[in-house]
């Protein structure tokens, strides 16, 4: 009886080592399944929910001991682009060898912080597409983070070599800082850092800022315009205005160049320096550019069919509109559309869109110019492409920027560089415009430089159609009669 008292112990004993064994296990293997769950299945780092809960833990660290914490925001530039060049194997492959990347880093010890290996995967997350985070728990001053951003920036620089390939890219990383910004949530301490992360492509990518409150106004800005454009193409509210291209010295009109133009509702006249860029950020360039192509062609067809047929019409496409535009038949689609001779349209592309231009785009040029369509490079003199490439692009036409003429008056060396630029063009039989002509002073030293074509508000401002059609149309005719 005692033998079999002891058994019943022994294997009550037992029974209770197996199922606290068992609850061991499936605690384990359900906090393996966790951690899983809030692991990015691509780079193996942690995802945004799991970053997010990881800092709302730091923050509070940070405030009972009142450290101050840093969050990076990093975000490749052009990163979709390389998705559409060369798959989307290929653009995995590159997120992975940018997260091994970031983790060498954050690991270095030129940086003036120290992690243990469990914080430190737990500081650096991918938050999702190529968006990826980086938590500072601990900082001796603010100025650490932009130090640790500019060291990620330099390193990214350096080139990834994915299927033989060398691919070059670059990130815009926004900063903020607890408890500068005054943050107390991981979400708005993170939408701090977006913030900041955009202001940094705005101003030319590659960069890095740390957040501040007018950036939040910037991006509001940002945000409603690209509403409010979204609207106006809708509702069919932009407008084209049509600015002469003058002989210097018969002023006959040589050209027209059209410019978009937007009254808004409430807010009167918005300026293309402010909305053009906000709509080649957020591609609604495509579509706008889609429009402006399609209503120049079809005013020109209009003044063509008028009797303007000695002239034509210039309209501006952009590096975006490059990127996803085929340019040939993109071009010759709109001019058949509304039955418009070639020789009636000009294509400005500005000089920097050409630093980096593909064979495929130079291709393009030549084959709109071979059916009569002319090319003129844009802001010429501001782009920083060689000047060996002027021997073969597929140009008939160089508009030199306005700051030369601007600064030429007063500054000697701007008077030099501007006469090299006309010499130059000059003996490549290139057709000149000098842009941006406001003053006497200006149209004067043009006429002595030889310049043939000018544009300006000296001699017109960009007009609506129905004043070129009544008074420009009939200047026009009595030239040509």
């Amino acid at each position: 009886m005692r033998h079999q008292v002891k058994k019943s112990k022994y294997m009550q004993s037992n029974l209770h080592s197996f199922f606290s064994d068992l609850i061991m296990k499936t605690k384990t293997k359900h906090k393996q399944i966790e951690n899983i769950a809030h692991c990015d299945k691509l780079t193996k780092l942690i995802d945004r929910q799991e970053f997010l809960e990881h800092i709302k833990q730091r923050l509070i660290i940070s405030a009972k001991n009142e450290y101050q914490s840093g969050l990076l925001f990093i975000d490749l530039d052009d990163f979709k682009q390389i998705n559409n060049s060369f798959g989307l194997s290929f653009g995995d492959e590159l997120l992975k060898q940018v997260s091994e990347c970031l983790r060498s880093v954050v690991c270095t010890e030129k940086l003036s912080f120290k992690m243990s290996p469990q914080t430190f995967e737990l500081n650096l997350a991918r938050l999702g597409g190529d968006k990826f985070a980086i938590f500072i728990h601990k900082l001796k001053s603010s100025e650490d983070t932009i130090r640790i951003a500019q060291n990620i920036i330099f390193e990214l620089k350096k080139g990834f070599l994915i299927a033989n390939k060398s691919i070059n890219i670059s990130a815009s990383i926004g900063i903020a800082i607890y408890p500068k910004n005054s943050s107390t949530t991981p979400n708005a301490l993170l939408q701090m850092a977006d913030v900041a992360m955009y202001h940094a492509k705005a101003n030319g990518r590659g960069l890095c800022y740390v957040y501040s409150s007018t950036m939040s106004k910037k991006m509001r800005r940002h945000h409603y315009l690209v509403e409010e454009m979204r609207l106006a193409l809708a509702s069919n509210s932009f407008t084209l205005s049509y600015q002469p291209i003058v002989n210097v010295n018969s002023l006959e009109i040589n050209y027209f160049e059209a410019l978009i133009r937007w009254q808004h509702p409430i807010e009167g006249h918005i300026s293309p320096s402010e909305f053009i860029p906000i709509a080649e950020d957020s591609n609604l360039i495509l579509e706008l550019g889609d429009w402006i192509l399609d209503e120049a062609c079809r005013q020109m067809a209009s003044w063509y069919n008028a009797g303007m047929k000695e002239t034509r019409i210039s309209v501006n496409v952009s590096g975006i509109q490059l990127k996803h535009r085929c340019l040939h038949p993109w071009v010759i689609a709109a001019i058949n559309k509304f039955d418009l001779p070639a020789k009636s349209l000009m294509i400005e592309i500005t000089e920097s869109c050409f630093v980096d231009a593909s064979p495929e785009l130079i291709l393009q040029l030549e084959k709109l110019r071979n059916e009569g369509v002319k090319i003129a490079i844009d802001d010429f003199g501001t782009g920083f492409s060689s000047l060996s490439l002027l021997a073969t692009l597929p140009v008939d036409v160089l508009k030199i920027d306005q700051l030369f003429i601007a600064q030429a008056i007063q500054n000697n060396k701007y008077n030099k560089i501007l006469r090299s630029i006309v010499n130059m063009a000059s003996q490549l039989d290139f057709k000149i415009v000098v842009e941006g002509i406001e003053q006497v002073e200006q149209y004067e030293l043009i006429k002595l430089l030889g310049v043939s074509y000018i544009q300006g508000y000296f001699i017109d401002p960009p007009l609506q159609s129905h004043y070129v059609e009544k008074k420009l149309l009939q200047r026009y005719t009595e030239l040509h009669t």
